[in-house]
């Protein structure tokens, strides 16, 4: 689920997901090779912290994305839908692809995603779980980092892990070929937030997005139609998303220097396209 501003997301929801996925991650020891953090909080552990200046927000989410090895299974053992159960979280009836848990009225989701083939979409049988086809996986998965990563869990245990975390050069291709596919402004605040912000630098972001293009990342042929296409200047797509979730409809913000904060916003974005276009 994605929000059409920055200011629907309620901070304790975007806290909330950083706490699932350490509940969840700390019971899948035996799949750890098979799984990669994806989506929404990838920012949050990737980046470095949002300087004073910036006239961006703090990343948020209010769910948790994990990227799946097709052949992951359990053998003799449990399986993945049992170490959910463990910590509280059952098949929704609505969407039988994720897995929810509500705490202190909030919905927590933990969402299973897959490459499957020359598939681009659909739903596919892991272990035994449900997961979602989605083209780049695989790569968000052979290149994942290794980071660590504390907290509380869910049940307010400190915990400290060593996750997989999707890099900026999959997760850029992941996102713009999202952004691509349903032009929502979440997608594109994440790519603006990733790029500007990555811990080791924008050009690092850049050219980690073109090792993508170059050794055959699935998800590219549509990410760089959408780099081609909805963010050539100020008034395409890409900027004015970027700029309308941060900022929401025009005169709202309540900021006097609204219309300066709007127009740097849709400045960054065409410059961040720009970059990434160079590299191709």
């Amino acid at each position: 689920m994605k929000f059409e501003t920055h200011a629907e997301y309620d901070p304790r929801q975007s806290e909330m997901a950083k706490r699932a996925f350490l509940s969840v991650w700390s019971s899948f020891t035996r799949w750890h090779d098979d799984l990669v953090l994806l989506g929404g909080l990838v920012p949050k552990f990737i980046c470095k912290p949002l300087p004073a200046y910036s006239v961006l927000k703090p990343t948020t989410t209010i769910d948790v994305d994990l990227g799946i090895a097709l052949g992951t299974e359990s053998g003799q053992y449990d399986p993945i839908s049992t170490a959910l159960a463990g910590q509280g979280f059952y098949a929704d009836p609505k969407q039988k692809h994720r897995y929810v848990k509500t705490i202190a009225g909030m919905e927590v989701p933990v969402d299973f995603l897959v490459e499957h083939g020359t598939d681009d979409e659909g739903m596919v049988a892991v272990d035994d779980i449900a997961a979602t086809v989605m083209p780049g996986v695989d790569r968000a998965l052979e290149t994942a980092r290794f980071i660590e990563i504390k907290g509380e869990d869910l049940q307010g245990a400190e915990q400290h892990v060593t996750a997989r975390v999707c890099d900026a050069g999959p997760f850029i291709a992941l996102k713009l070929r999202a952004f691509g596919d349903r032009q929502q402004g979440k997608d594109v605040f994440d790519l603006l937030y990733t790029i500007v912000n990555y811990e080791q630098g924008t050009q690092a972001a850049v050219d980690g997005f073109a090792e993508e293009v170059r050794v055959g990342n699935r998800a590219c042929v549509d990410a760089i139609e959408c780099l081609n296409t909805l963010f050539n200047d100020e008034n395409a797509p890409g900027p004015v998303r970027a700029s309308h979730f941060l900022l929401g409809p025009p005169g709202e913000s309540g900021q006097a220097d609204e219309s300066f904060r709007r127009t740097q916003i849709r400045q960054q974005m065409v410059d961040v396209a720009a970059a990434l276009r160079r590299v191709l």
